[in-house]
């Protein structure tokens, strides 16, 4: 039944992506009548396919808190692949990855089409080059999000934020909003630190398929009250992650993780992240 159920779902997956990616395409020709209407009918086409998406892999979400309203530089923890679907269905902006997912299979090239920013993260070069396109992308129509831990992992903690994108809002002042996720599986055979969060060895199309197994999950995003703002990028980055700490819900414990077999490796030490935007 649970195979029957992945099978399914990863159809359903599949065809909704493809239909997205479709739309975009034809999308392009609105281009003719200026980039802010390309811009409209891709957070409209973004945000369907994500609650599609939400609904074809039993994703239930609880929001917590009020998500920004363009124009917003908006900073989150980072467990899964799935963070990015559960974002697009209450943000209207895009996201910063590393250039590896430019080259997956259909997700990088709709991932392309919806302006994605690219960044080369063993280049230190490339961070003057992503700091400019923050500034440039974050406008009226949209806002810019950002995965500062700069690697996924199975949600025991929230890892220090990384400052090197933030030199844009220190610089120009701009308040940074920030956003907590955390996922419940609700049955013990599917835990979510594993089976959602992706971490350790698994590869992205092995775990992909057992998600879809898990019948029903909960989605949880805390949307912070306030965004925060300081002229010291270094600074801005403390202040953010003291505030997400704070409004963090664990998905596992850390001493779970220790006992508990990582279904991503075979060894018994295992990496608790994985490099994922």
């Amino acid at each position: 039944m649970e195979t029957i159920r992945a099978i399914r779902r990863l159809i359903l997956f599949l065809a909704v992506t493809f239909t997205a990616i479709m739309l975009l395409l034809a999308g392009l020709l609105l281009r003719l009548f200026g980039a802010a209407v390309f811009e409209r009918w891709r957070i409209v086409v973004v945000q369907g396919w994500a609650r599609l998406i939400a609904r074809v892999i039993g994703m239930r979400i609880t929001v917590i808190g009020t998500p920004p309203k363009p124009p917003f530089l908006l900073v989150s923890n980072h467990l899964s692949y799935v963070d990015i679907p559960l974002l697009f269905t209450r943000l209207r902006g895009i996201f910063i990855a590393k250039r590896e997912v430019s080259n997956w299979p259909l997700l990088g090239y709709a991932a392309r089409l919806i302006n994605t920013l690219f960044i080369d993260r063993k280049n230190h070069r490339d961070l003057n080059r992503v700091n400019r396109l923050i500034a440039a992308h974050i406008n009226p129509r949209q806002g810019v999000i950002l995965f500062p831990e700069g690697t996924s992992s199975p949600g025991a903690e929230i890892k220090p934020f990384r400052p090197s994108l933030l030199q844009y809002p220190a610089d120009a002042g701009l308040p940074v909003h920030y956003a907590t996720i955390s996922y419940r599986s609700g049955n013990p055979a599917y835990p979510a630190h594993t089976k959602i969060c992706w971490w350790g060895g698994m590869t992205f199309g092995d775990h992909l398929f057992e998600m879809f197994k898990i019948r029903q999950f909960e989605a949880t995003i805390v949307f912070g009250s306030q965004p925060l703002a300081h002229r010291d990028r270094k600074q801005l980055a403390a202040l953010l992650w003291a505030s997400a700490r704070q409004s963090f819900i664990p998905v596992v414990n850390l001493e779970e993780i220790c006992t508990t077999d990582n279904p991503s490796s075979s060894t018994t030490s295992k990496p608790l992240s994985r490099e994922l935007t």
